[in-house]
């Protein structure tokens, strides 16, 4: 497994959890792309650069109390990393719980995220997003 790319990750989910925006996305590429699969409402599937990352995430934050994704798996992918994710929040004004297990795969380039694509809702078919086949 690449452990630096997990150390990207690990590091770029603590920051997020702890809201701390910048220090999420330093790890990103500036052009990296996101791609969320099951993005909320008015929300763009995909976002490009930087600062449109950081736009949606403050939406998030600005909707949801204890907004956060806790990482549980960790599967090498080469150049990619698969996360085993669950996201749980509460909303703000509506109470709202968000409780969503899923998949998210993040690609490397140079040590940085070029693309992630959060959402699959399977192990199997984020492995096969990246090219690997599932172990039966």
């Amino acid at each position: 497994m690449s452990q630096e790319n997990v150390e990207v990750i690990k590091r770029a989910n603590a920051a997020l959890n702890g809201g701390d925006i910048d220090a999420a996305f330093q790890d990103y590429a500036p052009d990296a792309t996101v791609r969320d699969l099951l993005k909320g409402p008015d929300q763009p599937t995909v976002v490009t650069g930087i600062e449109a990352m950081r736009q949606v995430w403050a939406l998030w934050i600005e909707a949801f109390d204890e907004l956060s994704a806790d990482v549980q798996e960790f599967i090498d992918a080469e150049n990619a990393v698969v996360c085993a994710v669950h996201w749980h929040g509460r909303g703000k004004t509506s109470g709202m719980n968000i409780d969503v297990d899923q998949f998210d795969v993040f690609e490397f380039a140079d040590g940085k995220i070029v693309r992630a694509t959060l959402g699959y809702r399977s192990k199997a078919e984020a492995l096969e997003a990246v090219g690997r086949t599932p172990a039966a």
